[in-house]
C-alpha cells in the first residue's frame, strides 16, 4: 500500500499474564506497521475498568476468550467499541490438537475433555459431523448478558465439573481455553492443555480486525443529512407571510444547535426545506448512535417549529439527500410522532423523538447555566452533563476520560468542552493525571460550578 494511504491502527490486547507473555513473544509491539499494545489484568472488574480507560485511545479490543469478550459487552455503551477474542480461528486450534493427540493414540476420543463438549455427547461424533464451529459458536452466546459474578460462577462451575469427572476416572486429557481450568486441575491424575492460538490463527484474527476498523472508519465518514421540513401545502406551495422570517430563524437555531455539539455542517435550503450535511460519526453522536432525536422537540419549544425532521445517509451526499427525502416521504404517511431514517444500507430506521427534558438538580441555577453555555458556546445539555459527572465522581477534578467514562462523551468533544470551560474561567488546569499504565497524562481541571 502506498505510505500516503497508509492507515495507522492501535490496538490493545487485554490478557492475563500467562496469555499477555505468550502474545507478546508471537506477535511482539508491531504488526504490518500497525502498533499493539499490551495490558495484564487479574479478575473480570479489573478487565471492566482497564477497558474503559483506554477505550478513548485505541481502535480495537483484543481479549481471550468468551469470558472476558462478555465482561467487556456488559460495560460498552455508545459509540460501541470494536472488540473480538483473539481465539477466532479456535476450532482450527481444537481440530489440530485432537489430531496430535489421536495419532499418537494415547487417548480415546470418549476420554478427552473439551469446554464446549459435554459429557454426554460423543467427541467422535462432533468430530465426523464437523460441529465443533457450531458448538463453539453457541458455547460463546451462552454467556453474552451476564454480569461478572455471573460469569465467574460459570468458570466454578466448569472447573468443579471437571474435577468431578476426573475424579470419576472418567477423563485423561483435558484441552481448554481457560487458565482457571489448568491452574484448578494441577492435582489431578489429567493431562491438561490449554489451547493457545498458533501464531497464524492470531494474524488471521488481525486481519480480520483491521478490515473491520478500516471499514468502520469509512462508514463513519461517509455523508448524512439532516432534513429539516416545515409543512406547507405541497400543491399550491402556499407560505405563511412570514415565511422568509420564520426559515431564517429555523436556520439560525439548527447552526447554534450544530455549533454547541462541536459540529460545523454545510447548511443549506431550498426556501421550503434546510438541509444540514455531515457525517455519519456526527449524526450518530447527536442521535446517540441512532436510538433518538430530540432536535424536533428542540426546534419546536425553541422556534415553533411544525413539520418534519428526517435523516439519511449514504455513500455520498448525493444517496444521502435522496435517502433523507425518502424518509420524510414514508413519515408523512404515518401517525406516530417519531424520526424517519435510512441508512446506507437502504434499512429504514424509526427513531423515538427525545423529550429535552428537564435538567438535572444541580447547584447553579437554570439561569446561570445558559449563562456558562452561552458564553462557553456549549448547549446547555453538554454543561449539565458536567456537572453530572462532577456529581457521580464526588469531586469537580476532572480529565477528560471522566467525561468520557461518565457522560459517553468522545475524547474530541471532551477535550473540547474542558478548554471552552477554561478559556472563559469557569475551569482551569491545576495538573495531570495518568490514565492506567500507559498513555500520555490527562490534563486535570477544576471545575468553578456548583454540583
Amino acid at each position: 500500500m502506498p505510505r500516503s494511504l497508509f492507515m495507522q491502527i492501535n490496538i490493545a490486547f487485554l490478557l492475563q499474564e500467562h496469555f499477555y507473555h505468550y502474545c507478546k513473544q508471537a506477535i511482539g509491539d508491531t504488526w504490518e506497521g500497525h502498533r499493539l499494545t499490551y495490558f495484564c489484568y487479574t479478575d473480570l472488574k479489573e478487565l471492566q475498568q482497564l477497558f474503559l480507560e483506554q477505550k478513548p485511545y485505541y481502535d480495537a479490543f483484543f481479549v481471550s476468550g468468551p469470558l472476558p469478550l462478555a465482561a467487556l459487552w456488559e460495560v460498552d455503551s455508545p459509540p460501541y467499541a470494536i472488540k473480538d477474542r483473539i481465539v477466532s480461528y479456535l476450532a482450527n486450534t481444537y481440530r489440530i490438537l485432537l489430531g496430535l493427540l489421536l495419532k499418537q493414540q494415547v487417548d480415546t476420543p470418549s476420554r478427552i475433555g473439551i469446554d464446549f463438549v459435554d459429557e454426554n455427547t460423543p467427541l467422535i461424533q462432533v468430530l465426523e459431523d464437523d460441529r465443533l464451529p457450531e458448538l463453539i459458536n453457541e458455547h460463546d452466546r451462552h454467556f453474552l448478558g451476564m454480569t461478572t459474578e455471573e460469569l465467574d460462577q460459570q468458570e466454578v462451575l466448569l472447573v468443579a465439573d471437571y474435577r468431578r469427572r476426573c475424579r470419576a476416572g472418567k477423563l485423561d486429557v483435558i484441552i481448554t481455553n481457560y487458565n482457571s481450568v489448568v491452574q484448578g486441575l494441577a492435582g489431578e491424575a489429567v493431562k491438561c492443555y490449554y489451547s493457545y492460538p498458533s501464531r497464524n490463527a492470531m494474524v488471521q484474527s488481525l486481519e480480520q480486525c483491521v478490515k473491520k476498523i478500516q471499514t468502520e472508519k469509512l462508514r463513519r465518514n461517509q455523508s448524512a443529512v439532516i432534513r429539516v421540513s416545515p409543512k406547507y401545502d405541497l400543491r399550491t406551495r402556499h407560505f405563511t407571510p412570514n415565511h422568509g422570517l420564520e426559515l431564517l430563524s429555523l436556520k439560525s437555531r439548527l447552526l447554534e444547535y450544530c455549533h454547541q455539539h462541536q459540529i460545523e455542517p454545510v447548511l443549506k435550503d431550498d426556501l421550503t426545506d434546510v438541509e444540514l450535511y455531515l457525517t455519519v460519526e456526527q449524526l450518530g453522536n447527536l442521535t446517540k448512535q441512532f436510538s433518538q432525536f430530540h432536535l424536533p422537540r428542540l426546534l419546536e419549544e425553541q422556534v415553533g417549529f411544525q413539520g418534519f425532521v428526517s435523516l439519511g445517509s449514504g455513500v455520498d451526499l448525493s444517496a444521502a439527500r435522496s435517502h433523507a427525502m425518502q424518509a420524510q416521504d414514508y413519515r408523512t404517511r404515518l401517525e406516530q410522532e417519531v424520526c424517519i431514517y435510512i441508512d446506507e444500507q437502504e434499512t429504514i430506521h424509526s427513531l423515538p423523538i427525545a423529550a429535552t427534558g428537564a435538567p438535572p438538580e444541580s447547584g447553579i441555577s437554570a439561569d446561570d447555566v445558559t449563562q456558562v453555555a452561552n458564553r462557553c458556546h456549549l448547549s446547555a445539555e453538554t454543561v449539565y452533563r458536567v456537572i453530572s459527572a462532577m456529581k457521580t465522581e464526588r469531586t469537580n477534578l476532572l480529565t477528560s476520560e471522566a467525561l468520557i467514562r461518565n457522560e459517553g462523551f468522545s475524547l474530541r468533544v471532551a477535550n473540547r468542552v474542558l478548554s471552552a470551560l477554561t478559556a472563559n474561567g469557569y475551569a482551569e488546569i491545576v495538573g495531570q493525571r495518568r490514565i492506567g499504565n500507559k498513555g500520555r497524562p490527562q490534563n486535570l481541571h477544576r471545575i468553578f460550578l456548583d454540583y
